[in-house]
């Protein structure tokens, strides 16, 4: 039985989103095989490197997305064209493992789709240009038993863009934690403005903006800045420096949510908006 490999992309609005990418006898993702000893979530445990989160009954929940609800028919996807390559975000495969079913998905950074000249390491080596390399990890972000009906996975964060309003599982970042957030570099507190003001809803915004943060390179920043400087007016920006002013939990709230790219342009009407969850920013 052949495995599947199909992206979800980046789409505003109703229509297709999924598509097949292609099948293959071999097994696109490698089963983990510590899969057996799962750690019910617990945003204060840290896993060691061989144990796995895991969510029973997963189909019940309400972050369950349609994909796992239903039985898969691989004829009932289009076929994946180049210019949608460009604009996935995330992919996720069909695999069939002895006696089950599994659901394997790999969430997709802009440093994962690469648009280079290339060559690969052979007798005959030639230039390949314009083409879209998307890389595929080893092992996946989040691995879904159909027959357990359960959801393992490693990081919360990984996940959040991928199954809608699991990020409300998102642990409330501590004290120090929240300290070492507002003495980023990128930011300049006002001196009525102290983290005894940072309420529980900010400080669970703050947990997931710094996993969302510590995975951007500097390129990523910069244009995360810029961003954030676009759409956030009532917030100052120091361009020389680098640097947002925050004055109040209403400005740390917008800033954090800049972080998360919550914020987008209607393509009809040029209306500015914010998403209420981060899974809508598409």
């Amino acid at each position: 039985m052949p495995n599947y490999l199909l992206a979800e992309i980046k789409k505003r609005g109703k229509g297709e989103k999924t598509f097949k990418i292609f099948d293959e006898e071999k097994e696109i993702y490698t089963l983990p095989t510590d899969l057996d000893n799962p750690k019910e979530y617990n945003s204060d445990y840290k896993l060691e490197d061989d144990e796995w989160f895991h969510i029973a009954n997963f189909s019940e929940t309400e972050y369950c997305i349609d994909i796992l609800k239903t039985d898969f028919i691989s004829t009932e996807f289009n076929q994946i064209t180049r210019k949608q390559l460009s604009k996935v975000k995330y992919l996720f495969a069909h695999q069939q493992h002895r006696e089950d079913a599994y659901f394997f998905f790999q969430k997709i950074n802009k440093s994962q789709v690469v648009h280079k000249r290339w060559f690969t390491m052979s007798d005959a080596p030639v230039l390949e240009t314009g083409q879209t390399i998307v890389f595929i990890n080893d092992v996946a972000d989040a691995i879904y038993s159909v027959n357990e009906d359960i959801l393992y996975f490693k990081r919360l964060s990984s996940i959040s863009s991928i199954f809608n309003g699991i990020s409300e599982l998102y642990r409330v970042a501590t004290q120090k934690e929240t300290e070492e957030f507002l003495k980023e570099d990128f930011i300049n507190l006002e001196e009525d403005f102290t983290v005894d003001n940072v309420g529980k809803a900010n400080r669970k915004r703050i947990a997931m903006a710094v996993d969302t943060f510590n995975d951007f390179s500097n390129d990523d920043k910069d244009k995360i800045f810029s961003y954030i400087k676009d759409y956030c007016k009532d917030i100052p920006y120091d361009i020389n420096n680098k640097k947002f002013t925050i004055k109040n939990e209403e400005g740390l709230k917008h800033l954090l949510w800049g972080i998360e790219q919550r914020y987008y342009t209607t393509k009809v009407g040029n209306e500015k908006r914010v998403a209420n969850s981060i899974s809508k920013v598409e």
